[in-house]
C-alpha cells in the first residue's frame, strides 16, 4: 500500500514504531487505501483512528467518506457521528444535512435545524444551509439571537412591497407588542431594543404558531426573593413546605400518558403534595394537547400552554414562577414512579437544613445509575420498578445503606427545597440554552450559598431518558458544557474524581446483593454480519487480544507464518492491544475494543473487513457469526495456519506498482 507518510525517501516502518505518529499514520492509510479502491483497508485504518480519539472529529468524517463511498448501510450514521463530534461546526452541519437529505430525513433536519440557525445567521455563514432546508420543504421564515442588549434577526424570503409585523411575546407577563420592519431584501438584519431589559421574549411573524428560531430571547437571569435570603446561610427550616410535582412535556404521547398516570397513581401513598403541575411546551401532537386537555378537565393535573416552544429550561421556570414557597418535584416526562415516592425524597431532602436537591437511584441516571455508576441501563417495567424501588426503600429504612453527598444531581428526578429556590431562584436560561446541564448550573449555584446535594439511595424511579431533544441534544450539551466549565472551572474534575472515587459503590452494592438474581435470558443468534468492503487482503480476526497476556506468543507466532507467505494477500485484524513486536511484522492491522459510543461493533468490523475466521479466547462470549476458533494454551499456529490455507481460498498476492514519492530522485518500495 502507498504510504504517504513515506515522503522524502523515509521508510514507512518508522511510522509504525513511533506512537506519536501513528494517528497521522493510520489517517494516510486510510487516504491511500480509499483513493486505490479497497474501502476495508481503509476502513479499518480510519475506525483505529476514531476509535483512540473519540471526540476527534477528522478520523470520523474520514470514515462517514469511506462508508459513504462504499454506498455501505453505516454511511448515515457515519455522517452522524462526524457531526456529534463538533455539533457547532458549520461544515460538519451541512455535510449532516446533506446526507438526510439524500436519505429523505426530512422529518430529522425540520428537528434540527431551527437549532442551527440563529448561530449561523448571526456568523454570516447560513448561505450554504438554506439551499438544503428549502429542499427538504423546512425553512422557517427567519432566526433571531441576543445581541448585546438588542434583539437582531432575519427574514428568508424578501419583503420589499410592504412592511412586515411581528408580534414579540413577553413570556413573563404573556403580553403581546407589535414590532414593524420596513421593507427589506431577503437575508436583511434587523435589530430592535426590546420594551424591558429583564424579559424573556419569543418573536414570530404575525398571525404565525411558531417562534422564530432563536426563540425565546431570555434576558432575565436567576435571582433571590430578597438580598438577605441570598446573603445568608442556609436557615433552618420549621416545617416542611408545601410540595408540588412539575413535569414539563413537548412529544411522546404513550410516555407522557405512563409518567402522569404512575405519579397520579402514587400521590394517595404520599402526603402534603399540593398537586401536579404539568407545562405543555406548544406540543406539536393534537393527540397530547387533547389527552392533557381532558385530564385537566377532571381535575387530576394542573396545566399551563406555551403559546410557543420555550425548551425546557423557560418550561420549567414558568412552572416555579407559580409554585413560589414550594418545595418542587421536577420531573421528566419519560419517567415512571412507585409507591411513597415523594415521602422518601422529602425525608431525604429535610435530613439537613443544608439540602437543596435530593435525587433518586434510576437506570439512567448519570451519576445516580444503577446498576453501574453513569451507564445507562433498560428501563425496568411496572414489575421491575416496584421490585427495585421496594427493595431501595427497604434496605434504606433498615439502615443498611445511607444518602450520599454528590457534586450535582441529575434533573430527571430532583426535589428542590423551597429555601434553596427562594435563596438563589430558578433555572438560568440567559447562560443555559433550551435545556442540558440547566440542573448542574443550579446546584452547583446553590453550593455557593452554602448548599449541598445527595442521592436518595431510598428510592428508584424509572427514566427512559433521550426522549426530549433527539439530535439536538448533542448541540446543547456541546454549547451548555462550555458554559458550566467556564463558569466551574473545577466542576468536571470534581465529577470525574466523584466516578473514581464511587462514594455510592457501597449503597449500589447492597442494592444489588439484596436483588434476587434474574432469570438468565435465552442466548439469542449473534446478529448476521454486514456484507465485506471491497479489500486488498483476506483477514483473520483476532477478539480481545492482550499484549502481555498468556496467550500472545501464540498470536505472535501466526503473525510470523503469515508474514513469511509473502505470496498471499493475507493479515490480521486484532481487535485489542499489540506489542512492538507484533506490529513490526507488517501484517496487523489493529483496533482497539468497541465502546458503548462506537458507531461499528466488533462484529461489524469483522464483517465489513471481510474476515475469513475469528480466533478468541472464548467463543460463545464473541457471539460473531462467523466461524470461530477457541485461542487457547494449546493452539498450535504452525498447524492450524497449514489446515487454514489447505481449506480456505486466500487470493495471491498481487503485483506492486513502483512506489512514488513526493520529492523526484527517491526511491522506495512498497510496505
Amino acid at each position: 500500500m502507498n504510504a504517504t507518510a513515506a515522503v522524502q525517501g523515509t521508510p514507512a516502518a518508522p511510522a509504525w514504531s513511533a506512537s506519536r505518529l501513528r494517528e497521522d499514520f493510520l489517517l494516510a492509510q486510510a487516504v491511500d487505501a480509499l483513493q486505490e479502491g479497497w474501502p476495508a483497508d481503509a476502513l479499518l485504518a480510519a475506525e483505529a483512528a476514531c476509535r483512540r480519539h473519540a471526540e476527534a472529529a477528522i478520523p470520523a468524517l474520514l470514515r462517514a467518506t469511506i462508508l459513504q463511498a462504499s454506498r455501505s448501510d453505516f454511511s448515515s450514521a457515519a455522517w452522524c457521528h462526524a457531526w456529534r463530534r463538533d455539533p457547532q461546526d458549520a461544515r460538519l452541519q451541512d455535510l449532516l444535512i446533506n446526507d438526510w437529505l439524500a436519505h429523505g430525513e426530512r422529518a430529522r433536519i425540520a428537528a434540527l435545524a431551527p437549532a442551527l440557525l440563529p448561530a449561523r445567521c448571526r456568523a454570516a455563514s447560513h448561505a450554504g444551509l438554506l439551499p438544503s432546508l428549502r429542499k427538504a420543504a423546512c425553512l422557517p421564515a427567519g432566526a433571531c439571537w441576543r445581541a448585546g442588549a438588542a434583539i437582531e434577526g432575519m427574514l428568508f424570503e424578501a419583503h420589499a412591497g410592504a412592511s412586515v409585523q411581528l408580534c414579540l411575546r413577553d413570556e413573563l407577563t404573556q403580553e403581546n407588542h407589535d414590532v414593524r420592519l420596513p421593507p427589506g431584501a431577503a437575508g436583511a438584519r434587523f435589530s430592535f431594543v426590546p420594551p424591558h431589559p429583564d424579559g424573556v421574549w419569543s418573536l414570530a411573524l404575525a398571525g404565525a404558531t411558531a417562534a422564530l428560531p432563536g426563540s425565546p430571547l431570555v434576558f432575565a437571569v436567576p435571582r433571590a426573593l430578597s438580598a438577605a435570603q441570598s446573603s445568608t446561610a442556609p436557615a433552618p427550616t420549621p416545617a416542611p413546605a408545601p410540595l408540588s410535582v412539575l413535569i414539563p412535556v413537548h412529544s411522546g404521547l404513550a410516555h407522557v400518558q405512563a409518567c402522569i398516570a404512575s405519579v397520579l397513581a402514587s400521590l394517595p401513598a404520599n402526603h402534603g403534595v399540593g398537586g401536579v403541575l404539568v407545562i405543555d411546551d406548544a406540543s406539536p401532537e393534537p393527540a397530547l394537547a387533547a389527552w392533557l386537555d381532558a385530564e385537566h378537565g377532571a381535575g387530576r393535573i394542573g396545566l399551563l400552554r406555551n403559546r410557543y416552544n420555550l425548551g425546557f429550561v423557560e418550561s420549567v421556570n414558568r412552572g416555579l414562577r407559580q409554585l413560589p414557597g414550594h418545595d418542587v418535584l421536577l420531573l421528566n416526562a419519560d419517567t415512571l414512579v412507585h409507591g411513597d415516592w415523594l415521602d422518601r425524597l422529602r425525608a431525604a431532602l429535610y435530613r439537613a437544613d443544608d439540602i437543596a436537591a435530593v435525587a433518586p437511584w434510576s437506570n439512567n441516571g448519570e451519576i445516580s445509575s444503577f446498576p453501574s455508576i453513569a451507564r445507562a441501563a433498560p428501563a425496568p417495567d411496572a414489575a421491575g420498578l416496584a421490585r427495585l424501588d421496594g427493595q431501595a426503600s427497604a434496605l434504606h429504612r433498615a439502615g443498611a445503606c445511607a444518602d450520599v453527598d454528590v457534586p450535582a444531581c441529575c434533573g430527571f428526578a430532583m426535589l428542590m427545597r423551597a429555601g434553596a429556590l427562594a435563596a438563589i431562584g430558578g433555572l438560568d436560561g440567559n447562560a443555559i440554552e433550551r435545556g442540558y446541564g440547566e440542573e448542574v448550573d443550579w446546584c452547583l449555584r446553590a453550593a455557593a450559598a452554602g448548599y449541598r446535594h445527595r442521592i436518595a439511595t431510598g428510592v428508584y424511579v424509572a427514566h427512559a431518558g433521550g426522549v426530549s431533544f433527539g439530535d439536538e441534544k448533542h448541540l446543547r450539551v456541546r454549547q451548555n458544557r462550555a458554559v458550566l466549565m467556564a463558569r466551574y472551572p473545577h466542576y468536571y474534575s470534581a465529577y470525574q474524581r466523584f466516578l473514581q472515587d464511587d462514594p455510592l459503590a457501597a449503597a449500589r452494592a447492597c442494592l444489588a446483593a439484596s436483588l434476587a438474581p434474574a432469570a438468565p435470558a435465552s442466548a439469542a443468534p449473534p446478529a448476521p454480519l454486514p456484507a465485506p468492503l471491497a479489500s486488498s487482503c483476506t483477514r483473520i480476526a483476532v477478539l480481545a487480544h492482550c499484549a502481555a497476556g498468556a496467550l500472545a506468543a501464540a498470536v505472535l507466532a501466526l503473525a510470523r507464518l503469515v508474514a513469511a507467505r509473502t505470496d498471499l494477500a493475507l493479515r490480521l485484524l486484532v481487535i485489542g492491544e499489540v506489542s512492538e513486536t507484533l506490529w513490526r511484522t507488517g501484517v496487523v492491522d489493529v483496533v482497539a475494543p468497541a465502546s458503548g459510543a462506537s458507531l461499528l461493533s466488533d462484529s461489524d468490523l469483522i464483517g465489513l473487513s471481510g474476515c475469513i475466521v475469528l480466533l478468541a479466547a472464548d467463543p460463545a462470549q464473541a457471539r460473531v457469526a462467523i466461524d470461530t476458533v477457541r485461542l487457547d494454551p494449546g493452539f498450535d499456529a504452525g498447524s492450524w495456519f497449514s489446515a487454514l490455507l489447505a481449506r480456505a481460498h486466500v487470493a495471491p498476492r498481487p503485483a506492486l506498482a513502483p512506489l512514488h514519492f513526493a520529492n523526484p530522485g527517491s526511491t522506495g518500495a512498497r510496505s
